[in-house]
């Protein structure tokens, strides 16, 4: 039987749902996973729950005996399974106070949703809880000129790892050599929920290696770099617009198709298998349009820890949508994406100065439940358009700094969308780091500046601007006399001028570093306040003296510049 304190616990975080605010006035409020999906976190009720719904509240008059934390709510255990709620939630001593962190932050789970989930003595009072996902829906599969397509991997050991993406090819030996298709629409089979995140489907070129088994792999792996289907928590299937579809097959130069994985396993466990994937719905009818992904959005990221609000803004410029598009475009889909700090997000879509739209406007922003808005009819972008994204992060319950990652406990700030035609975009991002464009990305430059000087430890300017400054400036200690003359030298290359030197040192840990590096950095700034102790604000870790490889495919560190999907 529910009683107060459950109900309460319930209406709380039920309400927190509609009204984020709510989530301040409990112990890590705003993760608390869901009993029977480790990878998702609670959400409540009254929200589009991934997980189909949640606990039916009629008793919302009770809230009133507990409209916040208090130690009297803390020392119950409202759903019975034998730990209180302020163990559940992190503050075992009740102790825990508004705007504080709490004293745990780990092993969180729900104070309302009776554990261990799938037991005898829970079955009636999860009874209303549900693990299912929405239903797919998408009548353009239905027609007879439709075949389906279902890539799986095979049984797949999960890296103990918090973070790992996997990636396998499958080749097109099913589809005929000298026809093209269109992909219209996608489903999934998650066999292993507990760590699932995200799919990616890209086909690969002649230039690509076929992988004979699942390996890991990089964001986006060399040569398979164009985007056809995206599947993501929450999502029942992805349904590609009437007039459209993504052109592949071997007669549209996609040779084979790589499959990828995020996998999420913040326990880090070693007893997990996974053989998930996706059904693709394919023809040889043609539709009018091909379509494709772009992404708009920042790439620099820091989030201090126990903060209520900041915010990150990114301009995709209108001087930069007349350099990506030939023609305009039209969306079908958007939806937006950050991780477990994201609050609230939108893209916002202006034309001459003036706001013609929002595309994203999530107030309740969801990472394991993005909402993805379809547009019917599709909406137009011209060349000289801008797109300005903006993403609000809360981190009250880190004691840490997120910064821009990969991870699932990094961050990111995107807004991905699916538009047509695809040949008129001439590329697939339009990214900026901090207010630096991206878009302005040539061959491997970018403002003048050849990133290959920076990647290439061999590469004879790199050497000489590093000789310059280590030959003149200390790595770790005060401003010797020499150095300002040799810093005003060195920053005048393109690499070094204004924002570029604060994006190059950014950056290099894609391509791995060494001790050359850290004591470069550090030394480009021990003349910044003289009158200071220099302390170097190099942020990554040494792999030893001769550090990681430099030497490495460029198509592969451009990807994680522009990457299709964060």
């Amino acid at each position: 039987m529910c009683n107060l304190g459950v109900l309460t616990l319930l209406m709380l975080m039920a309400t927190a749902t509609a009204f984020r605010f709510y989530q301040d006035e409990i112990p890590n409020g705003d993760h608390v996973p869901h009993p029977c999906k480790p990878n998702y976190l609670w959400w409540g009720v009254g929200h589009a729950n991934p997980l189909g719904g949640g606990p039916k509240n009629p008793f919302g008059q009770d809230f009133a005996r507990y409209h916040s934390w208090t130690e009297e709510l803390c020392r119950l255990d409202s759903d019975g399974d034998g730990m209180t709620n302020g163990q559940e939630l992190g503050d075992p001593n009740c102790v825990w106070t508004k705007g504080n962190l709490p004293q745990e932050s780990t092993s969180i789970t729900h104070p309302g949703v009776c554990d261990p989930w799938g037991s005898d003595q829970c079955r009636i009072a999860n009874q209303a809880v549900t693990c299912e996902t929405g239903e797919f829906k998408c009548d353009g599969i239905n027609g007879q000129d439709v075949m389906n397509i279902t890539l799986r991997f095979p049984p797949t050991a999960v890296p103990a790892e918090e973070t790992s993406y996997m990636c396998f090819t499958f080749e097109l030996d099913m589809l005929e050599e000298d026809s093209e298709y269109h992909l219209i629409g996608s489903k999934p089979f998650i066999d292993n929920a507990n760590v699932m995140h995200h799919i990616v489907i890209t086909g690969c070129d002649a230039t690509s290696s076929p992988l004979s088994k699942p390996e890991l792999c990089n964001m986006a792996a060399a040569g398979c770099q164009k985007t056809l289907q995206v599947w993501t928590l929450g999502m029942p299937g992805e349904c590609v617009y009437r007039e459209a579809g993504f052109k592949f097959g071997k007669l549209a130069g996609i040779t084979r198709i790589n499959m990828q994985f995020h996998w999420t396993n913040p326990q880090k466990r070693t007893d997990y298998i996974d053989s998930s994937g996706l059904t693709l719905f394919v023809t040889k009818q043609l539709r009018r349009y091909n379509a494709a992904y772009f992404t708009t959005g920042q790439t620099h990221l820091v989030i201090p820890p126990g903060m209520p609000r900041v915010v990150k803004k990114s301009t995709c410029t209108p001087e930069c949508t007349r350099l990506i598009m030939s023609e305009s475009v039209h969306l079908m889909t958007g939806w937006n994406h950050m991780h477990y700090l994201g609050y609230q997000q939108n893209v916002e879509l202006n034309r001459n100065g003036e706001k013609l739209r929002d595309l994203t406007p999530d107030d309740v922003y969801s990472y394991d439940n993005p909402i993805v808005y379809e547009y019917n009819p599709p909406v137009e972008v011209r060349p000289g358009d801008s797109l300005e994204t903006t993403c609000v992060f809360r981190s009250t319950s880190r004691s840490t700094t997120a910064r821009y990652g990969e991870g699932s406990f990094d961050e990111m700030c995107f807004g991905v969308f699916t538009f047509y035609p695809a040949e008129a975009m001439v590329q697939p991002s339009c990214l900026t780091w901090d207010d630096l464009d991206l878009c302005t990305f040539s061959g491997t430059s970018i403002n003048d500046c050849d990133l290959m000087v920076f990647i290439n430890q061999s590469h004879p300017e790199r050497q000489r601007l590093f000789s310059k400054v280590l030959d003149n400036c200390n790595a770790y200690g005060g401003c010797r006399s020499e150095c300002p003359a040799a810093l005003a030298e060195v920053r005048q290359h393109p690499c070094l001028r204004g924002r570029m030197e604060a994006y190059i040192e950014d950056i290099m840990p894609v391509v791995g570093t060494g001790l050359d590096v850290v004591k470069f950095f550090s030394a480009l700034e021990s003349c910044d306040c003289v009158d200071k102790p220099h302390t170097s604000t190099w942020k990554y870790p040494v792999s030893g003296a001769g550090g990681h490889t430099a030497v490495v495919s460029i198509s592969i560190l451009l990807a994680a510049f522009t990457m299709m999907l964060p």
